[in-house]
Formats: C-alpha cells, sequence, structure tokens
C-alpha cells in the first residue's frame, strides 16, 4: 500500500488541530485526542504545558479554537479539567462537548515501547507566532537527527516556532498517519562572533513522545476507569 503524500497526512491532522489561546499567557497549539474508556460527552486536547502554564496556575479562561471550523470555545476555570505533567512540558484539557469534535479516528497513536528511527522524517502542525501568518495554520516538516532514551523526545532537524509549541508531531506509516509526539521545544545553536555578540543559528527542534499518554491510556483500560479518575489520584489538577 502506497505511502500517503505529505499534504494527505497534513490534511488528516488539521482536522485534530486547535490553536489555544489564554488571556495572560499568549497562544499555543494541541492535538484533539481519545479520552480513555471513551467517557461520554468528554473531549480531550493534548498540548505542551508552558502553553497554558497560567492560565493553569491562575484559574484563566483557554480559548480552543478549531482549525477546519474556525469555531472558538472558550472554557472557564470551572468548565475544564487541566491534567499537567510538568517535567515533560505536557497537558492534557478535558472538557465536556454535545458533540463530536476532531477526527481522532483518523490518525493513529505510536505505540509505547515503539519510536521513529533516525532518518525518518516528521510533519508538525501549528501557529507560528509570526505577524503574517498568527492566526494560520502552517505544516513543517524535517527528519530525525536522535531519539533522547532519558527524555522520551526526538531531536529533529526543523524549527519549532513561538505558537507551534503543544502541536502535533507526525509520521506516515504506510497508508495512515500516527500521532508521535508533541512540539515542545527548541535548541538554537549560539555563536559568539569577532565583535563578542552571540548570535542564535538554526539548531534542533526537541520533540516529546505520547509515552505518558499511551501510559496513561493502558492504565485506565486496565482499571476500567476514565481519564479524569486516573489522573485525580495521581496529579494535582485545576
Amino acid at each position: 500500500m502506497a505511502k500517503l503524500e505529505w499534504h494527505q497526512a497534513a490534511e488528516v491532522m488539521q482536522k485534530n488541530l486547535v490553536k489555544i489561546s489564554t488571556f495572560c499567557n499568549g497562544y499555543g497549539s494541541g492535538v484533539f485526542v481519545r479520552v480513555p474508556m471513551d467517557t461520554p460527552g468528554a473531549c480531550c486536547v493534548l498540548t505542551a504545558y508552558h502553553v497554558i502554564e497560567e492560565a493553569y496556575n491562575k484559574g484563566a479562561t483557554i480559548e480552543i479554537k478549531i482549525e477546519t471550523t474556525q469555531e472558538k470555545i472558550p472554557l472557564l476555570s470551572t468548565q475544564r479539567y487541566i491534567f499537567p505533567d510538568m517535567a515533560r512540558d505536557q497537558a492534557l484539557i478535558i472538557f465536556g462537548s454535545s458533540q463530536k469534535l476532531g477526527a481522532i479516528d483518523e490518525y493513529s497513536l505510536m505505540k509505547t515501547g515503539k519510536r521513529c528511527k533516525t532518518g525518518v522524517e516528521l510533519g508538525w502542525l501549528g501557529y507560528p507566532d509570526l505577524e503574517i501568518a498568527e492566526d494560520t495554520a502552517c505544516f513543517l516538516r524535517g527528519s530525525v537527527s536522535a531519539y533522547l532514551s532519558d527524555k522520551e523526545a526526538y531531536l529533529v532537524d526543523g524549527a519549532s516556532i513561538h505558537g507551534i509549541s503543544g502541536g502535533p508531531v507526525f509520521c506516515r506509516e504506510d497508508a495512515k498517519v500516527t500521532l508521535v509526539g508533541i512540539v515542545t521545544n527548541y535548541y538554537p545553536n549560539q555563536v559568539t562572533t569577532g565583535n563578542h555578540n552571540t548570535q542564535a543559528w538554526p539548531g534542533l527542534a526537541m520533540f516529546r513522545t505520547i509515552n505518558p499518554l499511551m501510559k496513561l491510556y493502558e492504565a485506565a483500560d486496565s482499571a476500567k476507569k476514565s481519564a479524569a479518575e486516573i489522573l485525580r489520584a495521581n496529579t494535582n489538577h485545576k
């Protein structure tokens, strides 16, 4: 079966892409993922913790804008649960909805213990903090440079611009799209010039894997509990 073209893979993930804004911390990106045990009426967005950090700490309203419909969903502190994994710069936002959001059945999740090899191409989506495109979903791609086992993260030869943080990182496996992780960091190459000024040259992006999410699914499915029940028992949430 032929591998998908990148534009086809991007179209699949755009259906699950969201822009996440807060009134006190700018904006970032996120992706719809399934809630363990298919909790009725609940939606779940995976993003980077630093995107919603101020909202988590101060209870500010979060606005989620869906890429495909441009619908904006405001979430007061009483209308969502935020479950952070600060050490890995990841967070889940769980909230109720009377309608199906995203198209999570159109992509697969990278299984725990499996990873993309060095040289494999990855693509990612998000909303770059650029004046000409801050409200435009942009696609980027690059190759895996290395895998950091201790951090469960990929180093990739590509850009991670402010605003793209939390966006989905994915690969093409045969005729399907697989969610690999999310955008979290960018490490520029700091170069000191002759006049002792430091300049940031192109470096490497770091993408955290979805392993913690997959482990949460496994725990919830095994215990036959919802994501919220598992997370409440193991983390602080707001």
